[in-house]
């Protein structure tokens, strides 16, 4: 009687192995994909949350929305008093609205690949931007032109025609290309992030200058993006998406393209003339 041998043999081994890879190749994809829709849900809720801090701080100024940022002309913003230490630099709505939440990780999406920054709370990074012209700014006192009127006008929420279909927030990542002059420790945070606060349309990153990164949506970690809305409801919608009532140009001074796969959400800022000049808003 012979004694069987309990080892496998060279093509059960391969039959094995090619079993396993073959699994492998079916399911990665899966987990990538639960992976990534998990950040999804999670970037979600933490827009949700920043939009219900935004409409905390409203409720405690008269129903009326802070400035996307502020920052001189002429290099004095540090001399006029609007950036200051009390602020953290120089004031963006984030940290306007941060009392409100508490927890800077909210203003962080999961699918979002720039790199976080020093900051004095911490590593940090902002992957959310407002649409610019329902969060008005960039100003303070305007130098440029010699006077010392703060010039930029805000939106009251009682002023928006449409709410559920104003956009407020955008999902918009890869800031790393945006920022890369730091030149201290804590100078994006402090300084450089004021001028990448606002959206001015959802135009993928594709689409646009490479040089104007901070005017488009970034679809590259999937076929959707997260919009949050003036009610505080969020929603995803997929690249070209044309949301109704709002005008196809690329910037408020830019003529309309029927052919264009993107609204425009820009602001003419420094006109002193308010809203007038802005993309509109949706109409009831």
């Amino acid at each position: 009687m012979t004694k069987k041998n309990g080892a496998f043999t060279l093509i059960e081994l391969l039959v094995v192995i090619a079993i396993i890879a073959i699994l492998a190749a079916i399911l990665f994809p899966v987990f990538a994909q639960a992976k990534t829709a998990a950040k999804k849900i999670a970037s979600v809720s933490n827009m949700k949350q920043v939009l219900t801090a935004i409409n905390l701080y409203v409720g405690d100024y008269d129903d009326t929305y802070m400035k996307r940022g502020t920052m001189n002309g002429n290099g004095q913003s540090w001399t006029t008093g609007s950036c200051n230490v009390e602020s953290w630099g120089c004031a963006s709505w984030d940290k306007v609205i941060y009392p409100y939440q508490k927890s800077y990780p909210l203003f962080e999406s999961g699918l979002d690949r720039s790199p976080r920054k020093p900051s004095n709370i911490g590593e940090i990074k902002r992957s959310y931007r407002v649409a610019s012209n329902l969060i008005r700014g960039v100003g303070g006192v305007n130098t440029w032109g010699g006077t010392t009127e703060n010039f930029v006008q805000v939106y009251s929420t009682t002023a928006i025609p449409a709410p559920a279909s104003s956009i407020l927030l955008t999902d918009q990542r890869n800031e790393a290309q945006f920022y890369t002059g730091d030149y201290w420790i804590w100078s994006t945070f402090w300084e450089e992030w004021v001028w990448g606060t606002g959206s001015q349309n959802t135009l993928s990153y594709e689409d646009v200058n490479p040089a104007q990164l901070w005017s488009g949506i970034d679809y590259k970690s999937g076929v959707t993006a997260n919009f949050g809305f003036a009610d505080g409801h969020v929603k995803a919608f997929a690249r070209g998406y044309l949301f109704p009532g709002y005008r196809q140009s690329r910037a408020y001074n830019q003529p309309v393209d029927p052919n264009l796969k993107g609204i425009c959400l820009d602001a003419d800022d420094y006109s002193g003339n308010g809203p007038a000049n802005d993309c509109p808003l949706p109409q009831e």
